[in-house]
């Protein structure tokens, strides 16, 4: 889209310095100096063109670095979040991991302990 602004102002400046000297009433050296003059305006309306554009370039880097800065933060944010979440879901799971043993234990324990008081009281020990 700039290229083509770019392309456009240059064509006019052609044309009109073209058209101007085709049909232009003055001497050689009035006509040069015209033409001087139109060539340093097409100049610095490029450099003014050429320096807008440099200009909104840079306030975009600087944006997306701005952003770039912001997003990393957020990830490195959102990371030690998820490393704490995990880190309390490990203990979380640790302990209930635990606490179904220490269950099975004393499911285990009672059972085991139900069969001794069986084996005892059977006729084989009697």
């Amino acid at each position: 889209m700039k290229g083509e602004s770019l392309f456009a102002l240059f064509a006019g400046v052609a044309a009109g310095l073209t058209l101007g000297l085709l049909f232009a009433p003055e001497s050689g050296k009035e006509t040069r100096d015209k033409v001087r003059k139109a060539a340093e305006d097409g100049v610095d309306q490029v450099k003014k063109a050429y320096g807008d554009v440099k200009e909104q370039a840079s306030d975009k880097a600087f944006e997306m670095k701005a952003r770039a800065r912001l997003a990393r933060r957020d990830f490195k944010d959102l990371k030690e979040t998820l490393k704490a979440q995990a880190g309390d879901l490990k203990e979380d799971a640790r302990a209930k991991i635990l606490e179904q043993l220490e269950k099975l234990e004393a499911s285990l324990r009672n059972d085991v302990g139900g069969l001794d008081s069986v084996d005892e009281q059977s006729p084989e020990n009697a």
